[in-house]
């Protein structure tokens, strides 16, 4: 029925971690920039869908929360695909 995988509790514990490390403002405004390029140029047609939706938000802190949220949901589905085809490769 659906394509999307189903993300493992393992993926939480990743994503967590990396919003642990991304400790100091100027190691996550790297991550970030670097993220959002990428989903930019790998998903042109949902960036815009994001952009727009974030148009409708009245403050900057409306907007983090949303971005965050994409950021999390997306990252979770690419890193649990990854896991998934490295896994089907190597036969577990």
């Amino acid at each position: 029925m659906s394509r999307l995988p189903k993300v493992a509790k393992e993926i939480k514990y990743s994503l967590y971690k990396t919003i642990k490390d991304m400790a100091t403002e100027k190691r996550k405004s790297a991550y970030l920039k670097s993220f959002w390029k990428g989903f930019k140029d790998e998903q042109p047609e949902l960036a815009n869908i994001v952009r727009t939706e974030m148009e409708n938000f009245k403050n900057a802190h409306e907007m983090g929360a949303f971005a965050h949220g994409v950021w999390l949901i997306y990252a979770a589905l690419e890193s649990q695909l990854e896991a998934d085809e490295m896994n089907e490769e190597w036969g577990l």
